[in-house]
């Protein structure tokens, strides 16, 4: 299935505009969601992206050793080839970089002083591989302290998670403040559930709902992919997690329904973020880390449901729009997730559960065959109304809106 939306674009017209320089709150080397897969589409409508890789501190090896040969990257700049991230059309005249920058000082979300200063060497470094006019589109409330250094012709804010909830070094009221400056010093901004789009609306008046979405073609082929080798030593029936698996997970949810269904296998895939060693103790729960985005239909090709296991008491959650609802639609799956605001409505598409045993009865219902909890055409309907072509063409629309009156002179704002 295609999004039927073009990428040609008039190759005079793209010289002339700003490089879209968007910052990002994990490197593209992550998980693969929603900002790589705006970085790319965008690339492919035409534009000019510099994707900036997330924030990394000279504390963060502490937490994970990996992470120290990124401190002080060997190639700051990398080109990505839109083949590599296609869906089969063919490449526009846009192009996509990656910047991995320096490591930076701890603490910029404790103290807006040394955010500034992390944000003006930051601001040295985009510079140094955008010296021309620019557009800002920042996924992160610290990126407001940027303006003043790097002088984008524009900037948008694309709120995806209540920041100021994560845990770790995190002044709340700091990041708050950082978000509201962000917002209110945006043309336009995006938020991805309902709950977000209430909270800038206090701050902006032109907030746009722009939930996510899935590469439909990429999981329209768990169809006909093989089974994973990882899943072959799993025994069926196996129920699919994918992601990461951080605070906001609801392990009590996950370790109930192993409890419950000790006949199952339940299958998380995706990186560790906290401590799960309660779900280590369940030998029918297997924890395979984080898997390449090019190999996830095959393992849901060897999956017989799904699951997204948000905590409800979380307010990370209660904001989150989580992608891999959407995915797994398109991937002909079925669906059954805890009721956080977002899932609720997509409760004609998927099966809710608020407990691991109700999720355990809702399982078996699928795994008998009962019934699915749509039809073909209901569920085909909405993955055509959910891709990312379509949500990328609504920001294109809105950037070539901007572009006619701001590509001449940078923006000069007091964020301070």
């Amino acid at each position: 299935m295609t999004s039927g939306v073009s990428i040609t674009r008039d190759a005079t017209a793209v010289q002339h505009q700003p490089t879209l320089v968007l910052t990002s709150a994990v490197p593209w080397d992550g998980i693969f969601a929603r900002a790589q897969h705006v970085a790319t589409g965008l690339a492919k409508q035409g534009w000019d992206v510099l994707y900036v890789d997330g924030p990394l501190t000279w504390l963060s090896p502490l937490k994970n050793r990996d992470l120290a040969g990124r401190l002080v990257p060997r190639t700051p700049v990398r080109t990505i080839p839109l083949h590599s991230v296609s869906d089969g059309q063919p490449a526009s005249t846009g192009g996509l970089r990656v910047l991995s920058p320096l490591a930076q000082i701890p603490f910029g979300n404790v103290s807006r002083r040394i955010n500034r200063f992390n944000q003006r060497m930051l601001a040295l470094q985009i510079r140094a591989a955008v010296p021309g006019p620019c557009i800002l589109l920042s996924m992160l409330p610290a990126s407001v302290d940027l303006l003043p250094f790097l002088h984008p012709v524009a900037s948008l804010y694309d709120c995806v998670d209540l920041h100021s909830e994560f845990k770790g070094f995190i002044k709340k009221e700091v990041v708050d403040q950082m978000e509201q400056d962000m917002a209110s010093v945006s043309r336009v901004v995006f938020a991805t559930a309902e709950t977000l789009r209430a909270r800038m609306a206090r701050w902006h008046a032109d907030v746009r709902i722009l939930p996510n979405a899935a590469e439909i073609d990429h999981f329209a082929a768990t169809a006909d992919a093989p089974v994973h080798p990882l899943l072959q030593d799993i025994p069926s029936p196996r129920i699919t997690m994918i992601g990461g698996i951080g605070s906001w997970i609801d392990q009590g949810f996950l370790c109930q329904l192993a409890e419950a269904m000790p006949e199952a296998h339940i299958v998380l895939i995706g990186p560790i973020e906290t401590d799960v060693s309660a779900l280590e103790q369940h030998a029918n729960i297997h924890l395979l880390g984080r898997q390449p985005y090019t190999e996830l239909p095959q393992f849901l090709a060897g999956s017989d449901a799904t699951l997204v296991a948000f905590r409800v008491d979380d307010p990370v959650a209660q904001s989150v729009n989580p992608v891999k609802g959407y995915e797994y639609i398109a991937a002909g799956k079925e669906v059954v997730a805890t009721p956080i605001p977002e899932m609720q409505k997509l409760g004609d598409v998927l099966w809710l559960a608020e407990t691991g045993a109700q999720a355990a009865a809702v399982i078996r219902r699928i795994l008998a065959g009962e019934r699915r909890v749509t039809d073909a055409a209901a569920r085909a309907e909405f993955v055509a109304n959910n891709s990312w072509a379509a949500r990328v063409a609504e920001i294109d629309r809105v950037l070539r809106s901007i572009v006619p009156h701001t590509a001449t002179a940078p923006e000069q704002r007091d964020v301070s």
